[in-house]
C-alpha cells in the first residue's frame, strides 16, 4: 500500500481506505459562518409583501431587524463556529419584546399572527438558533400556558416569562 493510502493518513488528497475515496475536505462542504450583518441588505420586495403589513407590522419588522443585524449579528459568527449559544445576548433578544407573541394580557405583547411571524423571520434571517430559542421559549413554554394554564398559573409565570 501506498504511503498516502495508509487507513491512518488523513491528509486532503488521501485516499480512505475504507471506501476508497479521496478524503472530504470539510472546509468546502461546511465554509466559514458569515454574519448577516454583511450580507447585501434585503431592499427587493418583488411580492410586495410590505403592501400586506400594517403600519405596526412594518414598524415591528423594522425594529427586530435593526437589532438583529446591529446587535446579534456580529457575534454570532464566534458562536456558530464554536457551537455556543450566546447566552450573553438574551437581554438583547428581550428588548424585541416579541416574547409571548400573540399572547394578551400578563405583560404579553398580544401580537397579530403575521406580526408575530414577521418577527421570529426577522430573527431568523440573521441567525436560526435565536429564533428557536425565542419559538420555544414562547411557543412550548408561554403559549402552552396561555392556553392550557389555569388563571393563576398564567398570573404567577406569563409576566416573568414575558421578560424572557
Amino acid at each position: 500500500m501506498a504511503p498516502s493510502q495508509n487507513q491512518g493518513d488523513h491528509s486532503v488528497g488521501s485516499i480512505n481506505s475504507h471506501v476508497g475515496l479521496p478524503a472530504l475536505d470539510v472546509s468546502i462542504a461546511f465554509p466559514q459562518a458569515t454574519p448577516a450583518s454583511i450580507f447585501p441588505p434585503s431592499e427587493s420586495d418583488y411580492y410586495q409583501f410590505d403592501d400586506l403589513l400594517s403600519d405596526e407590522e412594518q414598524v415591528l419588522r423594522r425594529k427586530v431587524r435593526e437589532v438583529m443585524e446591529k446587535e446579534i449579528a456580529p457575534i454570532m459568527t464566534v458562536h456558530w463556529e464554536k457551537a455556543e449559544f450566546p447566552y450573553h445576548a438574551i437581554p438583547k433578544l428581550a428588548s424585541l419584546k416579541v416574547a409571548g407573541g400573540t399572547i394578551k394580557g400578563y405583560g404579553c405583547p398580544g401580537l397579530s399572527l403575521t406580526g408575530s411571524a414577521i418577527a421570529i423571520a426577522e430573527v431568523a434571517r440573521v441567525d436560526a438558533s435565536c429564533s428557536t430559542f425565542i419559538l420555544v421559549h414562547s411557543s412550548l413554554a408561554m403559549l402552552t400556558i396561555g392556553l392550557c394554564g389555569s388563571e393563576e398559573q398564567k398570573q404567577k409565570y406569563l409576566p416573568s416569562l414575558a421578560q424572557i
